[in-house]
């Protein structure tokens, strides 16, 4: 009997989204990006975040933007948590919005363009997690700035779907970032990948504590710069990507 016909097994994943930047904002903004923390085993991450947090008498919202010279460690050291974490992934997609045509893609519907996009980074993101069993996943995401009306969830869901020919996607959640630490550890990872780009862009020079982030990432990822694509793969099932989205 072959071993290998019939299907796969179903792995049940948990996904944690986030954004830098707004597509509506003028394109001198420039730098727009997605991040996603993909989590085959969310109890563990979140058991290790609140130890940490109690440990440090540390209750606020983590955030990139957040990051000084007085509480790098304490950044450092939840970077820390994310690379020992076992079977974690980190997917992430860096817009020059001065390459993008909305207009031409999308009809200047940014409602529309932020879910094609979030569904790419997550298609792609479940492309790259092991092939031992056919991914399924949740996604809690950031909520952000869009009308009541709009069709994120549903445009998300189709398009992975469309791509991975399966409906991947089994719920999108989109919550209030402070109450998901989660989320708030996926907004850290973006805005240090982010700066690396400004800088790459020469939207800024590069200095103080946010570039020390960027340099300590690169360390514990092993890499020269964060600013370019690449795939890394770490023992212990640790993920790290950086995708430059180029328009076709």
């Amino acid at each position: 009997m072959d071993k290998g016909t019939g299907p796969k097994p179903r792995i049940n994943l948990f996904g944690y989204l986030d954004e830098t930047g707004l597509l509506h904002s003028p394109a001198t903004d420039k730098v727009f990006g997605l991040g996603l923390i993909i989590c085959h085993n969310p109890k563990k991450l979140h058991r290790d975040i609140i130890n940490f947090r109690n440990k440090r008498k540390y209750y606020k919202e983590f955030k990139s933007t957040d990051i000084r010279t007085h509480n790098l460690p304490i950044y450092k050291e939840l970077i820390d948590i994310f690379t020992s974490s076992g079977n974690v992934s980190f997917s992430s997609l860096l817009f020059d919005k001065k390459q993008l045509d909305l207009d031409k893609y999308f009809k200047g519907n940014y409602e529309k363009a932020y879910g094609v996009y979030v569904a790419k980074l997550i298609a792609d993101a479940l492309e790259e997690e092991s092939s031992k069993g056919s991914n399924y996943i949740v996604v809690l995401a950031d909520d952000v700035s869009t009308s009541k009306d709009d069709r994120f969830e549903k445009v998300v869901k189709e398009k992975v779907k469309m791509r991975l020919r399966r409906n991947a996607v089994f719920g999108v959640a989109r919550l209030e970032s402070h109450a998901i630490t989660e989320i708030q550890m996926t907004d850290v990872l973006l805005g240090i990948v982010a700066y690396a780009f400004k800088v790459k862009f020469g939207m800024v020079k590069g200095k103080g504590a946010k570039l020390e982030m960027v340099k300590y990432l690169q360390k514990k990822l092993d890499i020269e710069k964060l600013s370019e694509s690449q795939k890394i793969k770490k023992r212990g099932g640790l993920r790290f990507s950086v995708e430059e989205f180029r328009a076709k």
